[in-house]
């Protein structure tokens, strides 16, 4: 099963047992839109403008003509026109199933349940549902390969989805998480020489440090927030 970069990171961010994601909702959902805003990028449906460019400013998002997974095909006018940081924000939204992010999720978590992949549950008390669970679904092998690859890359083998989907989970610092059994310092090492890596064309590799880079500082505002509403 061909994963894109998107799918690659919610399967990586679930836990297994529990059937929930091993990060908050929020940096999940920030993964998310860089990780949607990535594979547009990787598949040539959006390109970073030059500079000069006339109607863009430099480093922005624009529309081109390369072929996407139909269910990435809505995000394309949500974020033409943004700088990456800014295409995130609005993918990424406050969170919950209503922002571009959250449909986007909850297409791909029900496509996973119809192939097999992941097992839909539900916590119910008193007639309702208080919480959802994905657990592993009939097709555990396509997990199973994604994870093998997934440390293959940690390795040093060269995938560039995989190793997208690692540098965004990276951003996001849910490595150790995803991978408790390997050594903290070394998925920090190799999750800065990903979020860098040389395998891209200089446009897309620059397109992903933006990302990169706007998932720093969005991430840093949201832990900010929560630490100064409770001292406040």
């Amino acid at each position: 099963m061909d994963l894109t970069i998107p799918e690659a990171v919610l399967l990586l961010a679930i836990d297994d047992e529990a059937g929930t994601p091993l990060i908050d909702d929020s940096s999940l959902g920030i993964a998310m839109a860089a990780a949607a805003t990535a594979q547009l990028l990787l598949d040539g449906r959006m390109r970073l403008a030059g500079a000069g460019e006339p109607g863009s400013p430099e480093g922005a998002l624009v529309a081109a003509t390369g072929g996407t997974d139909a269910r990435l095909e809505p995000l394309v006018a949500e974020v033409a026109g943004r700088t990456p940081k800014a295409a995130i924000e609005r993918v990424a939204g406050w969170g919950g199933t209503r922002t571009p992010g959250g449909r986007l999720r909850g297409r791909l978590t029900d496509d996973f349940a119809a192939a097999g992949v992941l097992a839909r549950e539900q916590d119910r008390f008193l007639g309702m549902t208080w919480r959802e669970r994905w657990e592993r679904g009939e097709r555990r092998a396509v997990e199973d390969a994604l994870q093998a690859r997934a440390r293959a890359v940690l390795d040093g083998s060269d995938e560039p989805r995989v190793a997208t989907a690692l540098a965004i989970l990276h951003g996001a610092k849910a490595l150790p998480a995803v991978f408790p059994d390997l050594p903290k310092e070394a998925l920090e090492r190799r999750g800065e020489e990903l979020a860098s890596a040389s395998w891209a064309s200089a446009s897309v590799r620059a397109a992903i440090e933006a990302i990169e880079a706007a998932m720093v500082a969005i991430m840093v505002v949201t832990m900010i927030v929560p630490m100064t509403s409770s001292g406040s």
